[in-house]
């Protein structure tokens, strides 16, 4: 069984040209981890880049620009990722610091956003804690990669 990938991505900043590099890190990613099943693939992606897109939007620097730190991890049994928002105001100025829970994010179905922290948590298990000047999203999805190996042998 192969062992954990690490990539870990620079700082980068807070921008829209920044969401093509994590494409990038992803792709190259995937070409280590071939281990992975594509389901799995395409759900982490997806929960990944609408993360950073997230970020990018919603994002507001304390006092300066924010910029983001990403580590992607690939085991045979799990993919996480970790995006940091350095230099960031709260993604939760409500709630007192430290984890703040996610239940409830969905906000009414004839609006025109606010999905993104819902459709995330719907494709992987999203954890938030603020810490200093700084937004952690923590991101994580069981794979199947077990179980797929097994039914080719």
């Amino acid at each position: 069984m192969p062992e954990p990938i690490l990539l870990c991505a620079d700082r980068l900043p807070a921008e829209p040209g920044t969401i093509e590099t994590i494409h990038d890190h992803l792709e190259d990613l995937w070409a280590a981890a071939d281990h992975v099943p594509a389901l799995d693939r395409m759900a982490f992606d997806t929960a990944v880049i609408e993360t950073v897109s997230n970020t990018i939007r919603h994002g507001v620097g304390d006092p300066g620009p924010v910029e983001l730190g990403m580590e992607l991890v690939a085991s045979p049994a799990e993919l996480r990722a970790t995006i940091v928002e350095f230099g960031a105001a709260s993604a939760a100025p409500t709630a007192p610091l430290g984890t703040v829970p996610l239940e409830d994010v969905m906000t009414d179905a004839l609006a025109e956003s606010g999905r993104g922290l819902a459709l995330i948590r719907a494709l992987v298990s999203l954890d938030f804690e603020r810490a200093g000047a700084t937004n952690v999203w923590r991101l994580y999805r069981p794979t199947n990669a077990t179980e797929s190996s097994r039914g080719t042998d």
